[in-house]
């Protein structure tokens, strides 16, 4: 008796949820009782209701799927119009989750490079010294030197994010982490090596708080968390790989192996 009064319910229910027929329906919230396939088709299909501005209020209030179903919808209705290329190349998935996975992967390689410059000057610290004549006050000051460059970029991670957008703070961040680095492996002296570490700290700064605020922008909220936690993951790997790129270079006989180091670093 409890499961048919409990089906015919659940029959009732989906019959009054026709979330597409808003003439028929009362207020907006009257129509939020969706269940989980109408809700994924609403968000696929950016077919959703449209709201007047104190329903497009609650919907900003309350969060949910609403919101991705409306920006799909505004997407589509910009794709109809002929799309916002801005001299860009359009480039379509038969899954847009793969292009979504796509984007957090590479963008989330930007940890594991954070990880490479932290772990690798712990190789090289052992042949610095010798070959650029550093003191123990030098080599602890190339040691920390990325760290106080990476506090410069926390500074100017929010004015490049508002001004030039999460994208090119990124490709900045890239920038100054292939300057930095190319100044290491050519360093001759104290001044340049401090100069190179600083440059490279100002890329760590930039990309570590522009790379995760990304993330979660691109992704569905459901993967949020894990996406995340894979650019956290990324900065852990780094490191382990640069500790072992640094034992790698010290064995290898036949190569400088303070040119290595440097190059490392």
């Amino acid at each position: 008796m409890g499961k048919g009064v409990k089906g015919a319910a659940s029959g009732e229910q989906h019959e009054n949820i026709e979330m597409f027929d808003t003439a028929q329906q009362g207020s907006y919230m009257d129509r939020r009782d969706m269940t989980k396939d109408q809700m994924e088709d609403a968000v696929r299909s950016g077919s959703v209701p449209h709201v007047n501005t104190s329903e497009a209020v609650d919907i900003a209030k309350n969060g949910g799927w609403e919101v991705d179903a409306l920006m799909t919808e505004m997407q589509n209705e910009i794709n109809a119009q002929g799309g916002e290329n801005n001299g860009h190349f359009d480039l379509q998935f038969k899954n847009p989750k793969h292009f979504t996975w796509l984007i957090v992967a590479f963008a989330s390689m930007g940890g594991m490079l954070s990880g490479l410059d932290q772990s690798l000057i712990s190789g090289a610290n052992l042949f610095l010294p010798k070959d650029l004549g550093l003191n123990d006050r030098q080599n602890s000051l190339v040691n920390s030197s990325m760290s106080l460059g990476a506090v410069g970029g926390a500074i100017i991670l929010s004015p490049a994010n508002e001004y030039l957008g999460r994208r090119w703070a990124i490709i900045f961040s890239c920038v100054l982490y292939t300057v930095g680095g190319a100044l290491e492996a050519a360093a001759q002296d104290y001044a340049m090596i401090i100069t190179a570490r600083i440059i490279l700290g100002f890329g760590v700064g930039l990309e570590g708080g522009t790379v995760p605020v990304y993330v979660a922008e691109t992704v569905e909220r459901r993967l949020r968390g894990n996406m995340v936690s894979l650019y956290q993951f990324a900065i852990a790997f780094g490191e382990v790989l640069g500790y072992a790129v640094a034992a790698m270079f010290v064995t290898v006989s036949h190569f400088p192996v303070q040119q290595s180091q440097r190059t490392c670093c």
